[in-house]
């Protein structure tokens, strides 16, 4: 059979020569070819949002050899005055990326059609350096340092941490990070394949830093969690409540007002989801919801959500409700207004650097937020479990707090 055209093996190797002849075929020709085949020039600037030109950035351009099919078509990088510039082939779509994860944020230029004859001009690029570095030491309870353990961090347009190649802190715990010099910052390590410790709202003007780990405070993910980086996801989000509370007064869907008073009325401890029915976590989540009620009802467990819509929806009141009623929702639900943050916090008052859909609030019966958790992951088996379990764990918690 070796050697033959029906064998699996010469089959799958024709196929894949095919397949490289016809990608060789759809990319634009370059050098002495690109002139042939007519020579574009595709120019732009690097630069801060202040204007100020960006030396040494890393610039890729792209080609479209179909729609939404991008390829690599050369890099650079800036050079004086922040500007960059690639010799194309004519007759092919091309768009321009500048910034590195490790040393900046990133921005990408529109789709540009590289005529024969027109150079092209590209929007600047405007990125934000990674220009503050901050220092700092990860020790253990007992004050031993924490070596040799994999760290990352982010912020909110901050994100520079390969996960399949972290880095380690040093043999004394130490750190050394860079970061955009305004932003709050979360900062984890990892004491096991998936426990690990998350500090955050990290001030970057507060270098050095001394970080405790404290076993109270590990937080175990599901066994899958590095297919979707499920620990950044569970990092990233700052939302805190602040002197640990939160308040309201909303309309329910028939205009009756009701308030959180109301809701923790006799000792209850209350559950507050953040919501909207155009969200797909909320739809995820809200049948959980429903079951939680009918088990912890009698215990003392009030559930609320608080739905928040589009401005584009004309009818936000009727889709709440046909959100209501699809998922056969249980318990009390509110209308909350238009969906952005500022308007999400201005209305639940005491709620800081709200930022996503859906927002769970775990309140225990003296009224103190004990957790809040962003985002609902059940999209394999383990992070299901897993949701599961953290969501009964905290209504657990904040029913057992008398």
């Amino acid at each position: 059979m070796r050697g033959t055209i029906g064998s699996p093996r010469v089959a799958a190797s024709i196929l894949l020569s095919g397949l490289f002849v016809l990608l060789l075929m759809s990319r634009p020709a370059t050098g002495a070819s690109a002139s042939e085949a007519g020579k574009v020039c595709l120019r732009g600037v690097v630069r801060t949002a202040e204007g100020v030109p960006l030396k040494g950035i890393a610039v890729a351009c792209y080609y479209l050899s179909r729609p939404d099919w991008p390829s690599q078509y050369g890099t650079q990088t800036s050079g004086e005055n922040g500007r960059y510039e690639f010799q194309v082939a004519a007759g092919f779509q091309y768009y321009v990326l500048a910034g590195e994860r490790k040393t900046s944020t990133s921005a990408e230029s529109p789709k540009y059609l590289a005529e024969s004859g027109k150079d092209v001009e590209v929007a600047d690029l405007v990125i934000r350096p990674f220009s503050t570095t901050v220092h700092g030491r990860v020790v253990q309870e007992d004050g031993r340092p924490a070596a040799n353990l994999d760290y990352g961090y982010c912020s909110e347009n901050c994100s520079p941490v390969e996960r399949l190649k972290p880095p380690k802190t040093g043999a004394e715990g130490e750190f050394t990070i860079h970061l955009l010099p305004d932003e709050p910052f979360a900062f984890w390590v990892f004491v096991d394949r998936n426990v690990f410790h998350v500090w955050r709202r990290l001030d970057p003007g507060m270098s050095p830093l001394r970080l405790i780990l404290r076993k109270g405070d590990f937080i175990t993910l599901p066994e899958d969690w590095y297919v979707s980086d499920t620990h950044e996801a569970v990092a990233r989000y700052m939302v805190y409540a602040e002197g640990g509370r939160i308040d309201f007064s909303l309309p329910d869907l028939d205009g009756r007002t009701v308030s959180f008073a109301d809701l923790r009325a006799g000792g209850k401890a209350v559950v507050v989801s953040i919501t909207g029915s155009w969200c797909g976590g909320c739809r995820l989540e809200a049948p959980y919801l429903v079951d939680f009620y009918k088990r912890y009802k009698e215990k003392g467990l009030e559930i609320v959500s608080i739905a928040f819509e589009r401005k584009s929806n004309e009818r936000p009141l009727e889709a709440v409700r046909s959100f209501r009623d699809e998922f056969g929702v249980n318990y009390t639900v509110l209308y909350g207004g238009p969906t952005e943050p500022a308007h999400v916090e201005s209305v639940l008052h005491g709620l800081k650097c709200f930022a996503g859909y859906p927002t769970t609030v775990y309140i225990d019966r003296q009224g103190k937020v004990q957790s809040i958790q962003t985002g609902f992951w059940i999209h394999s088996e383990p992070h299901k479990k897993w949701q599961l379990n953290l969501m009964e764990a905290h209504i657990e918690a904040i029913l057992a707090r008398l």
